[in-house]
């Protein structure tokens, strides 16, 4: 909406007679002129005197063509403005640092006066509507009733809905009184959008302000410290030197729960950030509070005066840590009874959330013969007790012995190795250690390739006499899955061999037992060498070595080889000893080779999908926060299953629970959805049951928090770079509140919508009359003076 003229064009009503005009004015112009070159007084005289005569002759000759003016103003009453008052959280921040007043009452004390010149002259030229928006927009007879407390600033939005309810009107701006802290995008209104006359006040003056941007989590196998919280933070106007961020469990009431704090350095800086390492006490959902204050401020955590800071609601932010509480079952396939089992299952069993089921074979097959252990019996007693109702055939010498370690029921693994899908897929992962491809049959292994690949399962093979190319495994489908080559011998490794890690080895927490890089050298230096090692130099394109070893003269291979396969990650721990980290453990206290089995597990089994998966996003709907949750179900063969009814209990905030059942999603089989409006502050807890006639049901958990507000405080100064971009976008400008009155009274001149053409003739105008008598009363004065007259 431009600014044009109020002189917006001449026409002439007389047309016809202008060229009888126009070269009567010549010959009088050419006859004057005549008249002063012959003229005998000094010249500045003559040219002055011609001066004054030449354009008042001509002013009279211009009105005897009748010209006319016409001009464009708007059309009184016809064009909508509105005044959208922004009605945000935010708005109650003060207005500058030093006055008690706030935004919301600077903006609504010049909402409501109704003595204010521009409030009388927009009233006066214009249909003037008025709105408030917050979450949502709502129309208003006036805006004494305003209350600065909505928990989003959804200022795009909100004139979203304007440009669509005027649609077809003509609405010609809206003046909006906001900080321009909105919480959602700007940049989402789209073309043609109605222009946006931001008010704002002549000083925009700088606060001091600690905020705290935002809060991640990651989370890793490192069994010390295996979440990351970490949290960046935004100090404006006068910095303090240092603040003080402190980190503790806000899912419990229990004061000995505990605490972390850091102090950071400002140094000039405006972005900080505090890393924190957190050991969760139990699995399941955790909720955790980050605090950010300046060090030495004031004790009134709501006073934001007190502690020198324009607010104090974006000092803090609550996360959601989600500890799957699921208990990772691995199995372990064993060709013989060894100390790797035993070092194995002494470190999982430390770990709650791990699970170790062993199947070891503790005889191989043997050729046939009689034998008799008791009075009429020809099986071998070996297997005695082994399967209820087992034939002799089973139990014959020519049969593997097994044994079963810590199954949970007297059913698995009964018939040894997994043959069906169900039974080998309710494992996380798998490891193989010192036996050989012939142990397993070929559906057996095209199984585990697909255990792997298809169910997105573990899959490691420890070193020893039986595994890798010694094993026979080059020509097998689990050959594909391994990340080194079978299919080509390697020089062995001999005598004394030392563990280093790699580059991308250090890179990876969980394949270090201490927690700094000069700790873990020191532990490494002092533990036992090792003395079995499977040769191997031959990566895959995709394999990554995280740990080499190195013999006595030098060469080194291969340790440690890890990649991804399919939907699920392998692993190549080429090493056959392990166990003697263990039997010589320098540091009992330590645990190293422990912490390094369970890490080894944890990282094994970690990403592995679940038959019950939950994913979150967050959202909005109707202008507040939601968060949409996507359930995927498989079944015990991990295809995708349909059919279920899936619920979805939400604890909120203030312990009220609400129960939402999900809906089937078009996006693909097995998948529901549904979205949960965030409503209240504080943490949410999601129960998620998905049941089916004749099968047990599936659940799990997922929380996650919501703030409103967050966004709403995340700046606390007036954005008016953001102002500036809208008003820019829309065609519109930035109004200051001390140049409001003048740019009201000149809106009837912009182009409107709706305006009106006014025509008037030019010689109606008394200047035009009165400049030509001037002049020629000047000349005559002249003349007259000079005694010419």
């Amino acid at each position: 909406m431009g600014r044009s003229e109020t002189l917006s064009s001449v026409v002439l009503g007389s047309p016809g007679s202008s060229g009888l005009v126009l070269a009567c004015l010549a010959v009088f112009f050419v006859l004057l002129l005549i008249a002063a070159i012959r003229s005998t007084l000094p010249p500045r005289w003559k040219w002055g005197l011609f001066a004054l005569k030449v354009p008042a002759v001509a002013l009279l000759a211009v009105c005897l063509l009748d010209p006319l003016v016409t001009r464009r103003h708007v059309k009184p009453g016809e064009n909508i403005f509105v005044l959208l008052g922004d009605q945000s959280a935010s708005m109650s921040m003060r207005q500058s640092p030093h006055s008690s007043e706030t935004r919301g009452e600077w903006n609504k004390a010049l909402l409501t006066d109704p003595e204010a010149a521009w409030q009388i002259r927009l009233a006066q030229d214009f249909d003037l509507r008025r709105y408030t928006f917050g979450a949502s927009v709502a129309g208003v007879e006036n805006f004494s009733e305003m209350k600065f407390d909505a928990p989003a600033s959804n200022l795009a939005a909100a004139l979203k809905t304007l440009n669509g309810r005027f649609k077809g009107q003509a609405l010609a701006g809206v003046f909006l009184f906001s900080d321009g802290n909105s919480t959602d995008d700007i940049a989402e209104l789209p073309k043609g959008s109605v222009a946006v006359f931001p008010v704002v006040s002549d000083a925009q003056p700088e606060f001091s302000d600690i905020a705290i941007e935002n809060v991640s989590v990651t989370q890793t196998n490192f069994e010390d410290s295996p979440v990351t919280i970490q949290a960046r933070l935004t100090a404006t106007g006068k910095r303090p030197e240092k603040i003080r961020v402190t980190l503790k469990e806000a899912s419990t009431t229990d004061p000995a729960a505990e605490t972390q704090t850091q102090t950071l350095t400002t140094n000039g800086n405006s972005d900080l950030t505090a890393r924190f390492q957190v050991k969760p006490p139990r699995p399941g959902v955790l909720f955790y509070e980050v605090t950010a204050l300046a060090e030495g401020a004031g004790s009134d955590a709501k006073d934001p005066a007190a502690n020198q800071e324009a607010t104090l609601e974006n000092n803090h932010r609550l996360v959601a840590v989600n500890r799957d509480p699921h208990v990772a079952r691995i199995l372990y396939v064993g060709g013989r009874p060894n100390w790797e089992h035993k070092f194995l299952g002494r470190a999982l069993a430390k770990d709650d959330q791990l699970q170790l089921v062993s199947l070891v074979r503790i005889a191989r097959k043997e050729a046939r013969f009689d034998f008799r252990g008791r009075v009429g019996e020809s099986s071998n007693s070996l297997f005695r007790g082994f399967k209820e109702g087992a034939d002799e055939e089973t139990e014959d010498y020519s049969q593997p012995v097994l044994i079963r370690l810590n199954t949970k029921d007297a059913a698995e693994l009964s018939d040894g190795f997994p043959k069906a899908k169900k039974d080998l897929y309710q494992y996380d992962a798998v490891i193989i250690d010192d036996t050989e491809a012939g142990f397993f049959t070929r559906d057996q292994l095209s199984l585990l390739d697909k255990f792997v690949s298809e169910r997105g399962g573990g899959l490691l093979m420890l070193g020893g006499r039986d595994s890798f190319r010694h094993g026979k495994w080059d020509h097998t489908p689990v050959a594909d899955a391994l990340p080194i080559y079978l299919n080509k011998a390697s020089e062995q490794l001999g005598g004394e061999l030392h563990w280093s890690l790699t580059r991308e080895g250090w890179l990876e927490p969980w394949t270090r037992s201490r927690d700094t890089e000069t700790a873990e050298k020191q532990r490494l230096e002092q533990a036992p060498p090792l003395t079995v090692a499977s040769p191997s130099s031959d990566l895959k394109p995709g394999a990554r070595v995280l740990a080499s070893v190195q013999d006595e003269s030098g060469r080194s291979g291969p340790g440690l080889v890890v990649q991804p396969y399919g939907q699920g990650r392998t692993g190549a721990l080429l090493i056959g000893d392990m166990w003697r980290w263990g039997l010589q453990e320098p540091n009992v206290e330590a645990d190293d080779a422990g912490k390094f089995w369970r890490q080894l597990a944890r990282w094994l089994s970690g990403d592995v999908p679940r038959r019950i998966d939950v994913g979150t996003e967050p959202s909005r709907m109707a202008g507040l926060p939601a968060m949409s949750l996507r359930i995927r179900l498989k079944d015990q063969e991990y295809q995708p299953m349909d059919g279920e009814r899936v619920s979805v209990k939400v604890r909120q905030p203030d312990g009220t629970e609400v129960t939402l059942d999900a809906q089937p999603s078009l996006q693909g089989a097995g998948l529901y959805e549904v979205t949960h409006v965030s409503r209240q502050a504080g943490p949410y807890l999601a129960e998620v049951t998905a049941t089916a006639p004749g099968s047990d049901p599936l659940k799990t958990q997922v929380g996650w928090t919501s703030d409103p507000v967050a966004a709403e405080f995340q700046c606390s100064e007036v954005n008016l770079k953001q102002l500036e971009g809208l008003a820019s976008q829309t065609g519109g400008e930035v109004v200051k509140r001390s140049q409001l009155d003048k740019f009201v009274a000149d809106l009837p001149y912009r182009n409107l919508p709706v305006m009106e053409t006014e025509t008037t003739p030019l010689w109606h105008r008394p200047w035009i009359l009165l400049s030509a008598l001037s002049l020629l009363a000047a000349e005559w004065g002249l003349r007259r003076w000079r005694g010419l007259a």
